[in-house]
């Protein structure tokens, strides 16, 4: 079984093979923000959130669900998630296809690698639940889709966004990729045990690797690190920083320039992860029924909007709301991972497969607003370039995943030797069993389906052929 990712780090010089292709409309320019002032494979580098003593916990019974209490922190407050796009999907969003394909299982079997066949295997038997968008660019009407357009939940695969936006707001010069970032503000946007060691992994490689500043001494790392840290071992601290640095409207304004959010509707609002995950439960809820307390959100998406902010201002700028939040997480196993997968499939940020395939193609172009945009923004998705197992096939491989319980996410894009034209997948999973979620993470059978169809020339027709497509 080939293994794409493994544990090292990011070589700093990648090259960037596709010629510079025509420039789109340019991301929108960064302005100030009014947000907070100042693997072996790698699914144990996502975003994924268990719960930190790894229990099921079922959630208590409660008879009337209380949205998390306002006020909870009276300082300067963020814009609420979901300025340009919807805080939440609408009521009638795309349907899905939950037609089985008609196609012969056994002849599939003969062709499609053992390790990725758990994977397709899930797409036969609830196909509903699979987004999937595969192609070489230049030849889409040979691709596959399935769901292309239903709106899943995105996980990791939005910090994609907030890399965009630093990108181009460093290429403006707005920001500094040299400026020191000390470890300690960094912690600020740290929530313990819920980024499966992400985070203090990417701070352990860059101490071993010598690349902190004054490691002994109130250790730092440039700004440059940092989305490194938030692509390579995808730390939600380092992503939150960023899309706080940056501001809720710079990340939204990107995700439209980007065409993400077409059609309407189809995308929702990237909020920060810090916010997402105290509102599944936080020392400041009165009750323990943290679903039902979710519950009531859908029907005030502006309120879900509000409080994932003011939970991440209250988090970041205030010590004893840090404090008392590390005390009760201590006393408590919540949120359960009832409640994680209720919020998963039904609150977090969304996206569909045809809308990250493309702009995975468009990364690949180097179709940024400029040049030294689209080098940089490759330079950090192509990290697995320096990995054996990828070189034998490729020149150029960009890669990002996530996960959530009952969600898994894989997008990449990568050039085959001696072949001009990338190949493009987006991959998405929602709704897996969660003895799957967990046996997946281990195995990544989604990543060995999706890095199939990349390095094998005849794996996109064969699933076509197989009516793998609709």
């Amino acid at each position: 079984m080939l293994l794409l990712l493994l544990t090292l780090a990011l070589v700093a010089g990648v090259a960037c093979r596709a010629q510079i292709a025509a420039i789109p409309t340019a991301i929108p320019t960064a302005r100030p923000t009014t947000a907070v002032t100042r693997p072996p494979p790698a699914p144990a580098a996502e975003s994924a959130s268990e719960d930190a003593h790894s229990a099921a916990v079922t959630d208590a019974t409660a008879t009337v669900p209380i949205a998390t209490p306002t006020p909870i922190y009276s300082g300067p407050l963020s814009p609420p998630c979901g300025l340009l796009l919807p805080a939440l999907l609408p009521d009638d969003p795309p349907t899905t296809n939950n037609q089985r394909p008609t196609t012969d299982e056994a002849a599939l079997r003969a062709v499609v690698p053992e390790a990725a066949w758990p994977a397709l295997e899930r797409l036969l038997d609830a196909p509903d639940t699979v987004g999937l968008v595969a192609y070489q660019l230049g030849r889409e009407s040979e691709g596959i889709t399935w769901n292309a357009d239903a709106p899943m939940p995105l996980v990791s695969v939005a910090k994609i966004i907030t890399l965009v936006a630093y990108v181009e707001a460093v290429s403006a010069g707005e920001l500094n990729p040299l400026e020191t970032v000390p470890l300690s503000e960094l912690d600020r946007f740290y929530l313990p045990n819920f980024d499966l060691g992400a985070h203090r992994r990417a701070i352990a490689e860059l101490r071993e690797e010598g690349r902190l500043i004054s490691p002994d001494d109130n250790p730092a790392v440039t700004l440059a690190e940092v989305p490194w840290m938030m692509i390579r071992h995808s730390s939600n601290a380092a992503a939150d920083y960023l899309h706080l640095r940056l501001g809720q409207a710079r990340i939204e304004e990107t995700a439209r320039a980007l065409g993400l959010g077409e059609p309407s509707g189809s995308h929702t609002a990237p909020c920060t992860f810090l916010g997402q995950f105290l509102l599944m439960a936080n020392h400041s809820r009165a009750q323990a029924n943290d679903r039902a307390a979710l519950a009531a959100y859908l029907d005030d998406p502006a309120a879900y909007g509000r409080d994932v902010a003011l939970l991440a201002d209250a988090y970041t700028e205030q010590e004893a709301f840090r404090a008392a939040e590390a005390a009760w997480r201590e006393r408590n196993r919540r949120p359960s991972i009832d409640t994680q997968r209720f919020f998963a499939a039904e609150l977090a940020p969304r996206g569909t497969a045809r809308a990250y395939a493309a702009l995975m193609a468009r990364l690949a172009q180097n179709g940024l607003s400029n040049a030294d945009s689209s080098f940089q923004a490759r330079r950090y998705l192509e990290w697995p370039n320096q990995f054996e197992a990828n070189v034998s096939w490729a020149s150029n491989v960009g890669y990002k995943n996530g996960a959530l319980p009952g969600v898994l996410t894989t997008v990449y894009y990568a050039y085959r030797w001696d072949d001009p034209a990338p190949i493009i997948v987006a991959l998405f999973y929602r709704d897996l069993p969660q003895d799957a979620y967990r046996q997946w993470r281990n195995d990544l059978p989604h990543d060995e389906l999706a890095r199939w169809l990349l390095s094998e020339p005849t794996a996109i027709a064969a699933l076509r052929e197989a009516g793998i497509t609709n």
